[in-house]
């Protein structure tokens, strides 16, 4: 019990840190709630959290099966920092010619389940950053192959990510307004967080001497932000 306790309060702290900072998902929580549309944005939210713990199932078995071809996890970390470098760019040239931030979210026009669904789905860093994490877990003996641990690992995360998904929810008009008259800004905040994190991750990847290459956005989280 009391190692299923600690997985569980691992994988929660994990998840919900990793939701926090501003990206497509919880920003779009946080307009649901603006419009105060209740029950779009616990529709959404489910949606959302449904995939991603979909894919964490998957990313389980994943590493199971790559654990005796560790380079594998290089190209992972590979792969996610190209993805947060095209990310940075694109945030910093928006930023540079002075652009807004995009004020309209994608498939806001549909059925918020289906919204949410959609926009975990395509969300480039889920399947990296647990992948990471739970290869992390492994090394350090909280995570094993038990069932048990996966569904305590797996209700964990949903569990994280839908408190951070409330305070969006709860922080939804002030957040939308604010990001209404500093749009230039974000861009230049994103587009820095982006870069460093990508740069941090290639240096581990690299130059590091580490056991196995873990894929931590630990600035931007594994959100994909609205750019």
């Amino acid at each position: 019990m009391k190692r299923q306790t600690k997985l569980f309060f691992y994988a929660i702290s994990i998840s919900f840190l990793g939701t926090l900072p501003l990206g497509t998902l919880n920003l779009s929580v946080a307009n649901f709630a603006f419009g105060h549309d209740l029950i779009g944005a616990v529709g959404f939210s489910i949606g959302a959290i449904s995939v991603e713990m979909i894919l964490v199932r998957v990313a389980l078995g994943a590493v199971k099966r790559l654990e005796a071809l560790k380079r594998m996890f290089k190209v992972f970390s590979i792969l996610t920092s190209l993805i947060l470098l095209t990310l940075a760019f694109s945030s910093l040239l928006a930023a540079f010619q002075m652009q807004m931030f995009r004020a309209s979210l994608p498939f806001s026009t549909l059925n918020p389940v289906l919204s949410g669904l959609l926009l975990s789905l395509i969300n480039p860093l889920h399947l990296p950053f647990w992948m990471g994490w739970t290869a992390v877990l492994k090394s350090k003996k909280i995570l094993d192959d038990r069932r048990r641990s996966y569904r305590t690992f797996i209700l964990a995360i949903g569990t994280g990510t839908s408190l951070t998904f409330c305070i969006y929810g709860t922080i939804g008009g002030f957040l939308i307004h604010l990001l209404g008259s500093r749009e230039v800004l974000l861009n230049w905040f994103v587009g820095i967080a982006l870069l460093i994190t990508a740069l941090a991750q290639l240096y581990k990847t690299f130059f590091k001497k580490t056991e196995v290459v873990v894929v931590r956005n630990t600035i931007y989280g594994r959100n994909m932000p609205d750019l």
